[in-house]
């Protein structure tokens, strides 16, 4: 059975902070298989231990108000770029008709800094 998509992103992320080495993921699949899916998924579980990173070292904000954070910015991207970029396919209500180079930076202790996109 192949690892899981959690299981890698982990290995991946335990991989940059352990050997302060670039990790890269490449998520491939025919029409419809959820490479879409899979990426948001990805990039949600990076933005939540990157985010968990800076609760661990007491950086998190205690506010009534709601602030919206670097972590929730990068996954709020997705629906933008669908707006834009997805139309609906015989295989596919949703499909992605452009590809994405995405890079998100951590910091050397693990959390999330940026993130920049390429199409």
């Amino acid at each position: 059975m192949p690892p899981h998509l959690f299981a890698v992103s982990d290995e991946a992320y335990r991989n940059m902070l352990i050997n302060h080495e670039n990790q890269s993921m490449l998520i491939t699949g025919e029409s419809g298989a959820g490479k879409t899916e899979n990426t948001k998924k990805v990039i949600a579980y990076f933005a939540a231990v990157g985010a968990s990173q800076q609760e661990q070292f007491g950086k998190k904000e205690e506010t009534t108000t709601k602030k919206v954070t670097l972590e929730d910015q990068i996954v709020q991207t997705n629906p933008v770029l669908e707006a834009f970029g997805n139309a609906k396919t015989v295989r596919n209500n949703n499909s992605s008709r452009f590809g994405k180079f995405i890079r998100i930076h951590f910091s050397n202790k693990g959390r999330v800094a940026s993130c920049d996109i390429e199409h």
